[in-house]
């Protein structure tokens, strides 16, 4: 009795830590949030397709991921992609960024990274 009742604890447990996992985080598409994404990011194309389908403006993942530092070799492999709905739902479509237009956005944030980097991108300030 007491092992089905220790198997029946464990099988709940499992089901409710599974529903857990499963719960999709929010992205944030703050300049923090895309800075933060980038930098840490092991698949820029995948990064890159979460941050603009949950909203983030590709011109500005861009000039964010040059002010970040990530190589321009790099930025000019990923196909920055943003897609649309007709307003009746019957088609759809992706509009996606010419390399001219990748490189305009990219130096953009080299021109300018203060625009594009948080305010933490410097560290955590040291406490004297």
């Amino acid at each position: 009795m007491k092992k089905m009742i220790v198997s029946a604890c464990l099988g709940l447990a499992m089901v409710g830590s599974a529903f857990a996992v499963e719960a999709p985080k929010p992205v944030d598409t703050s300049v923090d949030g895309i800075f933060n994404a980038l930098s840490t990011s092991r698949n820029l194309q995948k990064t890159v397709d979460q941050l603009i389908a949950n909203g983030a403006d590709h011109h500005s993942v861009i000039s964010i991921a040059a002010a970040a530092g990530i190589p321009q070799s790099k930025i000019m492999k990923l196909q920055v992609c943003v897609n649309s709905v007709a307003a009746d739902s019957s088609s759809l479509g992706a509009t996606c960024m010419r390399p001219k237009t990748v490189m305009t956005a990219y130096e953009s944030g080299l021109n300018d990274p203060l625009t594009y980097l948080p305010a933490t991108a410097a560290g955590k300030k040291i406490k004297k």
